[in-house]
């Protein structure tokens, strides 16, 4: 399957496990079939694939027999990075994003891997937490293979604007494991978003619990849309 004009909005961590290779889970918006779809890049320093946020590129790939979720593909080729979006493309793609809002206990109804968390505004707050076992053996065997892998989890926590009730979710995002690994604070930046959400994603382990890969923010107008979508939600309930 020939993938044309996907554009990268997330990206988390690198990883790498016992059976597969340095990897970054990438989320991505396929402009052409309007969805959100979810490839494993292959990572080496000595040849990355230059794809980072908001890069538009296109890949050969086909449905993965080991991972069932629907918007998961396998990334077989690479055949075009081009530049990343301009901002005035950005700000209609976060309205295409945002259109895709749904509740996660629908998002688990509906067998979706991918989702939306609407923040209120001002909630967001980082938290550090310690590795379980797995972790620490994970995090001993990337950095055995020079990956970094810090000595604790993150998590983004808030408020979800859908009811205020608190949310804590484990957060991935690439550039931020980035930001820690120079020793740069990468929290500050974050809080500063003032229209902030959450793209969300899953395991192929724990398909009912979603994890943060990335924290965007929305221009005004495109963060609206998504709250009246939301108050349409509430009133089919």
């Amino acid at each position: 399957m020939i993938f044309e004009n996907c554009v990268c909005i997330a990206q988390a961590r690198v990883i790498e496990g016992k059976r597969k290779k340095a990897h970054i889970c990438t989320i991505a918006y396929d402009m052409d079939a309007d969805q959100f779809i979810r490839v494993c890049l292959p990572f080496a320093r000595d040849q990355e694939t230059g794809i980072r946020r908001w890069s538009v590129f296109a890949f050969d790939g086909d449905r993965l027999a080991t991972d069932t979720r629907s918007e998961s593909f396998d990334f077989g080729k690479l055949l075009h990075v081009g530049s990343k979006l301009s901002d005035s493309l950005r700000q209609d793609l976060h309205k295409r994003i945002l259109s895709h809002y749904k509740y996660e206990d629908e998002l688990n109804e509906q067998r979706h891997s991918i989702g939306i968390l609407l923040p209120t505004p001002g909630s967001l707050s980082f938290e550090l937490g310690e590795l379980d076992q797995r972790e620490q053996l994970y995090r001993e065997m990337m950095l055995a293979k020079g990956i970094f892998f810090p000595a604790f989890k993150v998590y983004v926590c808030g408020r979800r604007s859908k009811d205020g009730n608190t949310f804590r979710k484990q957060l991935l995002q690439w550039d931020v494991f980035e930001a820690l690994r120079k020793g740069v604070d990468p929290f500050a930046a974050l809080n500063s978003y003032r229209d902030p959400y959450i793209v969300m994603g899953n395991t192929p382990w724990v398909r009912n619990a979603f994890m943060a890969v990335s924290i965007l923010s929305a221009p005004r107008q495109a963060k609206l849309s998504a709250y009246n979508q939301q108050l349409s939600l509430i009133n089919a309930i």
